[in-house]
């Protein structure tokens, strides 16, 4: 698809307003694919699909159909499945033989199970975090931060990688973090303010529980900023140290300075 063409489809979708709260997925679906139909026939249906966002059903991913006598993109819950192609990670850490079986299964739990990359997941599923999945926890969450920090912005090439954020840059991210979480501004993080982090998109998810506890040092069931600050930041950079023996920013590993997040 031509670059500017691209753009104006993302730019067109990213605009349309959302109204109204019954029916509210299916209607942002019929928004999503209008809008492009006036790009039928103009633009590959398949280069479409990459752009069309699945809202509804639950679970179901795009693909193109034949309506009228003219493929179209249309978000669909696949029926059958190949028994061949090429494995990939959902972001609950979990391993399927090809994408169409990970949408088959989110349509059939209806559930929104995004897709972390192709390839099989390196951490295999267990039932309880082990002390080492613990362990590199801290790091996995603040790499899940920065990348949620740097979405929606304009694209800039080689951004820095957390290991090569000074200690100051990561430890902003974790304050940014923290009110963002902090709703009612009482300075510490509740349950229920924790759960906003939506850790079941990321792969060790199930590590989460044990971290929070070792968090909250004085075990009232509220994190204060100095605590996040202390089991987030400080606990990466000791995980970071122990398991490449050379400390984050390093200039053996980051040769360049980044003064941006």
């Amino acid at each position: 698809m031509l670059p500017v063409v691209r753009l104006v489809l993302l730019v067109t979708l990213a605009l349309h307003p959302e109204t109204g709260t019954g029916g509210r997925a299916q209607r942002k679906q019929r928004l999503a694919e209008e809008t492009l139909r006036p790009y039928l026939g103009r633009v590959s249906p398949e280069d479409l699909c990459d752009l069309l966002k699945c809202h509804s059903p639950i679970g179901s991913w795009c693909q193109v159909v034949w309506e009228g006598g003219v493929p179209v993109p249309k978000c669909v819950c696949p029926q059958t499945c190949p028994r061949k192609g090429a494995p990939v990670c959902s972001v609950l850490g979990k391993t399927y033989g090809n994408e169409c079986l990970l949408h088959k299964e989110s349509c059939r739990k209806r559930r929104r199970t995004g897709l972390a990359h192709t390839g099989p997941c390196m951490v295999p599923r267990a039932a309880a975090c082990t002390d080492k999945e613990l362990g590199q926890f801290p790091y996995r969450l603040l790499d899940w931060f920065l990348l949620l920090s740097r979405m929606g912005q304009s694209y800039r090439s080689a951004q820095p990688a957390q290991s090569c954020l000074s200690h100051a840059q990561r430890q902003s991210l974790a304050e940014r973090t923290f009110a963002q979480l902090d709703r009612n501004h009482d300075g510490k993080l509740s349950r229920r303010d924790l759960r906003k982090l939506r850790y079941k998109r990321m792969p060790l998810e199930r590590c989460a529980r044990r971290f929070l506890q070792s968090c909250d040092a004085d075990r009232n069931r509220k994190v204060t900023l100095q605590e996040w600050i202390g089991c987030l930041v400080d606990q990466s950079e000791r995980w970071f140290q122990d398991f490449m023996s050379m400390k984050m920013g390093s200039r053996k590993l980051c040769p360049s300075s980044h003064p941006k997040l």
